[in-house]
């Protein structure tokens, strides 16, 4: 049984070990220490990183009370200082502690489960057995600082059996023994094995970036403490450039953006009508064909095809093949005046690599083919 020195303190950053052994295995080599600081990877966190002697931590994982430690090389036997990536395992700390204390009040005040969790490198992924809208969790994200803001203390125990039977304490799993319980004041009291910062002051900030239905519940993305300042920095980087680009000060950016949007709209629908006229014009240059016509139209829309086609097969006595795209990849428009196309457009699909149909005097899809195939196809 390895002793886990993180159980009896989370700040530990160094340390030193007994190497009781190191044995290849895919990826690296599988590193017994007799005690460690390292957290494995479990509960939905990954595991901590750091060196052992000159090795580098990648992983870590416990298996029936012993925890691995797979290092990117072989270790020696016997006494090893060890050092862990601390920063990121305060930062997991802030980001956990935080989850708790979301769920704490969430369960409170809606009487739901935590029922997933995931603490990733950048964000912080929760489910919770029922739905909540925007305005809730803005609210429980509200509570949640509050009790940064207080610097509670964060305490664990193991509570014996019946110490436990008298708790009331959240768990995703049925546990009866060697159960960590960590309290957060009156926010929170839950079963957990990662380790947490000692007051809720240092997390910092906690923040819900985004929620999404999941499950018949709700997944919340969020971040705390030292992640939390990376993403706003991130996205005051972005509104400033937002800022100068609209020429609008911070605070007002989603105003100016939503008028020059609706402008937008308005003079995106005049060219839409100016360039259908455009291509309507274009067919009244186009001189009479007694038979079939093929037209290609760099870089038309389909609606300006179809304004081209309707305007022109007046002047085409067979099929008019109204074309656009590049080789090989042909967006088709076919009229026949006062005729039916859909009996015939299964056959020229099946001739030049088609897919489409429609009925009436048009039909509409794509050719794989080249243009000589498809002018060889109606014209010849």
């Amino acid at each position: 049984m390895t002793e886990k020195l993180y159980y009896k303190d989370a700040y530990i950053k160094e340390f030193s070990a007994t190497v009781l052994s190191c044995e290849r295995r895919d990826g690296g080599y599988e590193t017994v220490l007799d005690r460690t600081a390292f957290f494995p990877e479990e509960g939905g966190q990954s595991a901590d990183r750091g060196y052992i002697g000159e090795a580098r931590v990648l992983d870590a994982f416990e298996r029936d009370g012993v925890v691995y430690h797979l290092t990117d090389r072989r270790v020696a036997l016997g006494e090893v200082y060890c050092k862990l990536d601390f920063d990121e395992r305060f930062e997991k700390m802030q980001c956990h502690t935080a989850e708790h204390i979301l769920c704490g009040i969430i369960h409170s005040l809606y009487g739901l489960e935590n029922v997933g969790f995931h603490l990733g490198d950048d964000i912080v992924t929760f489910d919770v057995s029922a739905p909540l809208t925007r305005e809730q969790l803005d609210e429980v994200e509200r509570l949640a600082n509050e009790a940064v803001f207080a610097n509670i203390p964060v305490e664990t125990s193991f509570p014996t059996q019946n110490e436990l039977s008298l708790l009331e304490y959240r768990s995703k799993l049925e546990l009866t023994e060697n159960v960590r319980i960590v309290k957060i004041g009156d926010v929170d009291s839950c079963a957990c094995c990662a380790p947490h910062v000692k007051l809720t002051g240092e997390i910092g900030l906690i923040k819900v970036l985004d929620f999404e239905r999941h499950r018949g519940g709700i997944r919340i993305i969020m971040v705390a403490g030292r992640r939390a300042l990376v993403d706003y920095s991130k996205k005051y980087a972005n509104i400033k450039r937002i800022s100068a680009m609209l020429c609008t000060p911070q605070h007002e950016t989603a105003d100016e953006l939503s008028r020059l949007m609706s402008e937008y709209e308005s003079l995106r629908g005049e060219l839409k009508a100016v360039k259908l006229r455009s291509a309507e014009a274009l067919a009244s240059t186009y001189e009479q064909e007694e038979k079939n016509a093929v037209v290609f139209l760099e870089g038309f829309t389909p609606d300006e095809l179809r304004a081209f086609a309707n305007a022109y097969k007046e002047k085409v006595g067979g099929i008019l093949v109204a074309l656009t795209g590049e080789e090989g990849d042909y967006k088709y428009i076919l009229m026949k005046k006062a005729s039916d196309v859909s009996a015939e457009i299964k056959k020229i699909n099946a001739a030049l690599l088609g897919r489409g149909g429609g009925r009436g005097e048009m039909a509409q899809g794509t050719f794989k083919s080249t243009l000589e195939e498809i002018k060889n196809y109606f014209l010849a």
